[in-house]
């Protein structure tokens, strides 16, 4: 089968067509001879039947006195007179059973004495020849029966001659057809040829290939709209090619752009990370040595406040420095995991007592739920990521209830922050793990922070291969709750 697909494949479009028109035409040529030798056979073997069945009947009545005065010289008579047709092969009278009485010839044919006695009208069939049997009858007394064996071999002849003329009579109409239909073909291929040829030239990048269709003026319509479009398909390919020109030059630029940009965002980490931190640190140290000298008196109420109001912005500040680098380096894909044996429980009173006063600022109360358990994580990991939903929670929420929840499920740790603040829109749910974002943008907006928390959350969550889903409602708090695995 390979090969003859690999051998049609040498073939081009017309020579194919001509090759599957001329197998349906010697297809169809078989199909019409078939049908018209079995039509004809059927006819004709019926109509041969019916007349020797006819024969055979007329046999027998005129044999049949002979047969009642037992006159056997009579019915040998009889027979050899019917026997004279050059068909007949053999003629017999036979009394019941099986005596024979007289036949025109003793030889055996394919056709065999019937077993039973003969009581009525009998046809039986062979290769070479027909067996008629009719019965003997003098009123209701049966007598015996005649048989009468003919040859088959004029129908045989015949129905050859009937093949041989039909044959030569159909195929030769089949020939005349197939060359009307091979003449037309070219009219019809001939242009698919050419614009396959041009549809290549295109696929190749090949221009300036045009098609002529020779033919009426519908087929040279058609050349020339074929032509306008291959026309518009080079215009519009030289066109592409200058986008794509344009647009590869303005992707460099881009390209040139984004890596200035991010050298001059590593640039800006270095110095947050090593000319902004160190003087701050050093801030910081300066505030407290100077809100540890300052006497414990009255007086100096005022500027204790004011100390202790800059040491906290510093704090903030420091806090602000410390998450910028942190989503700088989760941006780069440069936070490595530090895994250690923890217990759960003890991680989270720590979280808890470091919140103690954000808890006291904002009036809250923070109840713990869960059992001590053995697991393997980055501790630091997940101590920011308790703390910042902690600190979230009590800083949208005020003289309200904070839960802090954990469990094992499933090869799962759940850890839930449950609060009674104002809430989040549900518009708002998805949006606030986007970085930089708030609800309230404005700069007078009644909570601060910078939209990073949450962030540097979700992306802590994943790269320890969890998740973190919120629900909320206004006015009633939230919910939220982490999945990660437990080792």
């Amino acid at each position: 089968m390979k090969r003859l697909f690999d051998a049609l494949n040498r073939f081009d479009f017309r020579q194919r067509y001509d090759l599957v028109v001329l197998i349906s035409v010697a297809m169809a040529g078989m199909l019409i001879v078939a049908s018209l030798y079995f039509a004809a056979y059927q006819y004709t073997s019926n109509y041969t039947r019916q007349y020797w069945k006819a024969y055979t009947l007329t046999f027998a009545n005129s044999v049949k006195y002979s047969v009642i005065l037992h006159a056997t010289t009579v019915s040998q008579d009889i027979v050899q007179t019917y026997a004279g047709d050059r068909n007949v092969l053999k003629a017999s009278v036979f009394e019941s059973p099986h005596a024979l009485i007289a036949s025109s010839n003793h030889k055996a044919f394919a056709c065999h004495l019937p077993a039973s006695p003969i009581v009525q009208t009998q046809v039986r069939n062979s290769d070479d020849a027909w067996c008629f049997y009719a019965p003997l009858y003098q009123d209701d007394d049966y007598l015996g029966y005649v048989e009468l064996v003919v040859s088959k071999q004029d129908l045989d002849g015949f129905m050859r001659q009937i093949v041989l003329v039909s044959g030569f009579i159909v195929m030769a109409a089949l020939v005349i057809l197939f060359l009307l239909v091979r003449r037309f073909s070219g009219i019809f291929t001939a242009p698919l040829l050419e614009i396959v040829t041009a549809l290549t030239n295109v696929s190749l990048g090949i221009r300036g290939h045009r098609v002529n269709f020779q033919g009426p003026p519908d087929m040279q319509r058609v050349s020339a709209d074929f032509n306008d479009m291959l026309a518009k398909i080079e215009r519009n390919e030289q066109i592409l090619e200058q986008c794509v020109t344009d647009r590869t030059s303005e992707l460099k630029i881009a390209l040139d752009g984004s890596r200035a940009a991010n050298r001059y965002k590593n640039q800006i980490m270095t110095l947050v990370s090593h000319e902004m931190k160190t003087p701050l640190h050093g801030i910081g140290a300066y505030l407290e040595l100077i809100q540890a000298a300052l006497p414990q008196t009255v007086e100096f109420d005022l500027c204790r406040s004011f100390h202790a109001n800059a040491l906290e912005r510093t704090r903030d500040l420091n806090e602000l420095i410390n998450k910028v680098l942190i989503h700088g380096k989760l941006e780069a894909n440069k936070v490595e995991l530090n895994q250690e044996t923890i217990d759960i429980k003890a991680l989270m009173e720590q979280c808890a007592a470091k919140l103690a006063p954000a808890l006291a600022s904002n009036r809250n109360r923070l109840s713990l739920t869960g059992e001590p358990g053995m697991m393997t994580i980055d501790a630091e990991v997940l101590r920011h990521i308790v703390g910042n939903l902690l600190s979230n929670a009590c800083k949208f929420t005020a003289d309200g209830d904070i839960q802090l929840s954990w469990r094992h499920e499933n090869a799962s740790a759940i850890i839930q922050v449950r609060d009674s603040g104002c809430g989040i829109p549900s518009e708002y749910q998805q949006l606030i793990f986007e970085p930089f974002w708030q609800a309230d943008m404005s700069l007078t907006r009644e909570h601060g922070g910078h939209g990073l928390g949450l962030s540097i959350t979700k992306r802590f969550i994943e790269l320890l291969g969890g998740s973190i889903s919120v629900y909320s409602e206004p006015g009633t708090g939230s919910l939220f709750t982490v999945k990660i695995p437990w080792q």
